[in-house]
């Protein structure tokens, strides 16, 4: 999952933004997009095989390029991730890191179904929790929202937002897409890919995943101890690898029988440092070179720097409100992703299932966590929808387009890590892979490497092939923290 998106910008303060004014202008009203952008919603059915289950509204945004002297040279189709992101809220975002693309390029941005302004979907049950709330209540909070969303959840999963991307391209007559998926938005685009491929042109995929993901988060793990190397590699002696993780087994293994207590509630367990480790290493670079020395004092004892640190990424969470649909994520997540239990498997016997799953799994391959510590911190894999009424029906998979395909992947990201990615790349016929160096989950959001990632995109997008890519080898080593 990306971190929030920026707040909405109207399309009158966009043009102002891709034309480099330091000061855009007091925005219009909602219903005024401003000159050179289109605002609607195209009415489309909640279920495509059943007319009597009503219709719902998808919000879109269409800015025209700003060389109007030519046609466009092609449609981008974002989608910043979640599941449960607003796109038209990221609008920000795509104005002002793509401001060059955006002059010979469209941009479209539409709401997924159950967010923004594609009619948000809502629970009372999930409105205190966050993506970093801890899982047992993140479980509760979800399988209470399912029960309250009752037979509307069916609706919102993610082969009905990629039908509804298509309604709103066709209500356009927009013939070809190029698609940009980050985060979620990846597994988004590769189903919008499936399901409509002749309206493919292009295909960016940053944060990428496979749509059958392991439940257990395996590969996060395996990223870790890798981008722990990486980062003490290249730390000119401030860290060692193998010590890093011998610190962290330590704390780990201490945790797990003697918590800590957290300023504001909460405690640091097992749980709770593996969701930490796997935070900071995916999303702030900076964090992740003072790990090491934080881990080296709480081997030692010395638990005070960890545990501020804890407390302070769990209040960072993603909350539910107008950027962000709790529920949606909620309904994707429970619908499309497999989970550990065979379909079919009742509710009340998943928890004893669960159990009995993750004590038959090889404790190697989540070292130096457990595999309860390491299935409770990823906050979309273990048994996150346990109390979720109904089962999960993974998208099927279908032969992708032979199209240009770019994946990019951040090295030290433990979210959608680069085997994931990977993974993802090998569905399509040909596909490039690029692993960002020094960076977290979809290093063009931001950091040292966010404007050499962005050109790199942008001139795929142009061209249907990979520029050069020698900027990647200018990206700074993480600074670590000396023990």
């Amino acid at each position: 999952m990306t971190k929030a998106m920026a707040a909405l910008l109207t399309a009158a303060a966009l043009l102002a933004a891709l034309q480099g004014c330091a000061s855009p202008p007091r925005p219009h009203p909602a219903s005024d997009c401003g000159p050179g952008a289109t605002c609607g919603a195209v009415r489309v059915p909640l279920d495509r095989s059943d007319p009597s289950a009503g219709t719902v509204g998808i919000g879109y945004t269409l800015v025209r390029h700003l060389d109007d002297s030519r046609p466009a040279q092609g449609t981008i189709v974002p989608d910043p991730g979640g599941p449960g992101a607003s796109v038209t809220a990221a609008l920000t975002m795509y104005a002002t890191g793509y401001r060059d693309l955006l002059r010979t390029h469209d941009l479209l941005l539409v709401d997924p179904r159950g967010t923004g302004v594609s009619g948000p979907l809502r629970c009372r049950a999930v409105s205190g929790t966050t993506t970093a709330s801890p899982k047992a209540e993140i479980v509760r909070a979800i399988g209470a929202c399912g029960r309250e969303l009752g037979d509307r959840s069916r609706h919102h999963t993610t082969e009905a937002a990629a039908d509804d991307i298509d309604a709103v391209r066709a209500h356009l007559g927009i013939d070809r897409l190029d698609l940009l998926g980050q985060s979620y938005g990846t597994y988004l685009m590769t189903v919008y890919a499936q399901r409509h491929p002749e309206h493919v042109r292009s295909i960016v995929l940053s944060g990428a995943y496979p749509l059958r993901p392991d439940p257990w988060g395996r590969p996060g793990v395996q990223a870790l101890r890798r981008a722990v190397g990486a980062l003490c590699d290249r730390s000119r002696g401030a860290c060692e690898g193998r010590a890093v993780l011998a610190d962290l087994a330590t704390v780990a293994a201490r945790l797990r029988s003697r918590p800590v207590a957290l300023d504001g509630g909460g405690t640091l367990d097992e749980a709770a440092l593996a969701r930490l480790v796997y935070t900071v290493a995916s999303d702030d670079p900076e964090l992740f070179g003072r790990l090491p020395a934080m881990l080296h004092r709480a081997a030692a004892g010395e638990t005070g720097p960890l545990a501020a640190l804890a407390a302070r990424t769990r209040e960072e969470g993603v909350r539910d409100g107008e950027e962000f649909s709790v529920a949606l994520f909620a309904s994707v997540v429970c619908h499309d992703y497999p989970t550990p239990w065979k379909a079919g498997t009742p509710i009340r016997e998943r928890a004893a299932r669960y159990k009995s799953l993750l004590a038959g799994l090889d404790p190697a391959d989540f070292r130096p966590f457990s595999p309860q510590a390491w299935a409770s911190a990823v906050p979309d894999r273990g048994d996150v929808c346990a109390d979720w009424p109904g089962d999960a029906r993974t998208p099927s998979a279908r032969r992708l387009p032979d199209v240009p395909v770019l994946v990019v992947s951040g090295e030290f990201d433990l979210n959608t890590p680069v085997e994931e990615g990977r993974s993802a790349a090998r569905r399509y016929p040909t596909a490039e892979v690029v692993t960002v160096p020094n960076s977290g989950h979809v290093p063009e959001s931001g950091g040292s490497a966010a404007s050499c990632v962005i050109a790199l995109q942008a001139g795929f997008i142009r061209t249907g092939r990979l520029p050069g890519a020698a900027c990647l080898g200018a990206v700074p080593a993480v600074p670590v923290e000396r023990l």
